[in-house]
């Protein structure tokens, strides 16, 4: 029934709601078009680019002088159950203000309805997420990506305005499923952090040791060794070819093109005929990058690999592909990495400074069970995301549901 959000609002809004324009129920302003003059400490001055899908990031803001604060908020006083609404760079991102303390806005709209007997502040802010908003400011760019919107624009939305006590009904129901998720994603974090803790655990003093040795990366346990990659991997790049030689459907003795782009979901399938063995994968090799993204470790992929990658041969009878996957992916080997791409434009991993990076050696067996450990905790972080997901899922078909009436409460 409301496929077409202009269909909608237009010729079937529920009985009791009215559409109307947003500046007619909500004093919409916006904040200083001055370039104050920064300080060390004072009061925090934020932009677009402070808005974030969980609220206000004042980590890397300005300061102020409590002066200038007074000057600007004589137009643009922010309040606690006010909202704000990126305007340019950052568009979007409506946040509901919830501070103890007081701060100045620049490229921000400010919504005050704090005080709107009309209007509840969590259906405002829902409603700014949905696709009835998105869509209204897409038609009014003409479909375009927008960098800026401006005030104007912000005031002549049109809003369903169903009854006050509907909206907190709508409120109540979709700040559940917003909690569910802010659940999980508390969960995500304490796990990944737990993962984080394990793997520095393991990799370094392993399993049930006692009797530890010193080594050139700290202690380790005394039937560990620490070698170099050079004596115990052999590494070798991918084809580089040109876009003019992909193919874009699958033929015989064709092979999917592994880029970072495809790894990343982010462009279509090519496929390259008949390759060289030497750059073919299988689900079983490990593929690292070696220059821009550098040190992205990737494996369970087959098809021909792009010359951004290097395979990483190994002895398997010495070496648990799944232990150094997660050696590949530690911290301190990250740093490593990065530090010996060096930090040029375009970041680039030779395979001599590959080599010479030192690796921690247990006994295959404990490389095993260490590499066991830490995926029970990688297959937890899986579960919670996809349940992460299926209420941000279940959250999507709400609001599509609620806000435009076709189920009411």
């Amino acid at each position: 029934i409301f496929k077409n959000f202009r269909v909608c609002v237009m010729s079937n809004l529920p009985k009791g709601w009215e559409l109307v324009q947003f500046d007619k129920v909500c004093d919409i302003r916006d904040g200083t078009h001055d370039s104050p003059k920064y300080i060390e400490n004072g009061v925090p001055f934020i932009t677009s680019k402070h808005l974030t899908d969980n609220g206000i990031d004042f980590t890397e803001t300005n300061y102020i002088s409590e002066e200038n604060h007074i000057e600007f908020s004589k137009r643009s006083k922010v309040d606690n159950g006010d909202i704000l609404f990126g305007m340019i760079g950052t568009i979007g991102k409506p946040v509901i203000v919830n501070t103890d303390f007081e701060f100045s806005i620049k490229n921000v709209a400010l919504l005050k309805l704090s005080s709107n007997e009309l209007l509840s502040n969590i259906y405002v802010l829902n409603l700014l997420k949905s696709n009835i908003i998105i869509n209204q400011f897409l038609k009014l760019s003409n479909g375009g990506v927008q960098s800026f919107i401006a005030l104007g624009m912000i005031r002549k939305l049109k809003i369903p305005l169903p009854p006050i006590e509907e909206q907190k009904k709508i409120a109540d129901i979709l700040s559940t499923v917003d909690k569910k998720i802010a659940f999980v994603e508390e969960n995500i974090n304490a796990t990944e952090e737990l993962k984080k803790g394990l793997m520095q655990k393991l990799l370094t003093e392993g399993i049930g040791h006692t009797e530890f040795k010193d080594s050139e990366l700290g202690r380790i346990p005394q039937s560990w060794e620490v070698v170099k990659f050079k004596e115990i991997t052999k590494v070798r790049q991918g084809l580089q070819i040109p876009i003019s030689k992909r193919k874009k459907e699958k033929c015989e003795n064709c092979y999917e093109y592994i880029t970072i782009q495809f790894i990343k979901n982010n462009k279509e399938v090519e496929y390259i005929e008949n390759p060289q063995k030497t750059v073919i994968c299988t689900e079983n090799d490990i593929l690292m990058t070696r220059t821009g993204n550098t040190g992205i470790v990737v494996t369970n992929v087959k098809g021909v690999f792009h010359n951004n990658f290097f395979l990483i041969d190994f002895d398997r009878n010495e070496i648990s592909k799944e232990y150094l996957v997660y050696y590949l992916n530690s911290n301190s080997i990250q740093k490593e990495i990065l530090l010996r791409a060096g930090a040029t434009t375009i970041p680039d991993l030779n395979h001599g400074d590959f080599y010479s990076i030192k690796f921690i050696s247990p006994p295959l067996e404990e490389q095993k069970q260490i590499a066991e450990i830490l995926s029970t905790v990688d297959n937890k972080l899986e579960n919670l995301k996809e349940k992460k997901q299926s209420f941000e899922e279940l959250k999507k078909g709400l609001m599509q549901k609620l806000l435009t009436g076709e189920v009411r409460v």
